[in-house]
């Protein structure tokens, strides 16, 4: 009997302005064996994004400069069926829904996850995302 096929680990690229944040996602998936790279704003995410061809992009909505949804507009030029999670640190869920809510009509590909979260909460929508 053959052995199954070896998978390649899965790429993210993770966007936040917060750097206590990036870093504990990076170490936090890291330690399930995903490929991770990090980014603190749109322009630098682009370049990473181009470089890196990742699976799975996770991105803070709101940021200092731009949005979570500008940057995914440009990357779906270059990727368009790129899968996205969403973080939202909005405390009024309504907002996140109208804001989300052309992303939802152009491309059915992105979950949201509202700040506060628990790891292990993301870490299942990760890899439930990722097999699909």
């Amino acid at each position: 009997m053959a052995s199954p096929p070896h998978r390649a680990p899965k790429k993210i690229l993770i966007v936040d302005d917060e750097y206590a944040i990036r870093i504990l996602l990076k170490t936090f998936l890291e330690g399930y064996h995903y490929i991770v790279q990090i980014a603190e704003d749109i322009e630098n995410a682009v370049q990473i994004f181009r470089e890196f061809h990742p699976d799975l992009i996770i991105s803070d909505i709101m940021m200092p400069m731009d949005t979570g949804l500008s940057l995914i507009a440009r990357i779906r030029g270059l990727s368009p069926s790129i899968k996205v999670i969403y973080l939202s640190a909005w405390l009024d869920e309504s907002e996140t829904e109208i804001k989300l809510q052309q992303e939802l009509l152009e491309h059915s590909s992105y979950k949201m996850i509202q700040k506060p979260f628990h790891l292990d909460t993301l870490l299942e929508i990760v890899q439930k995302y990722l097999e699909e």
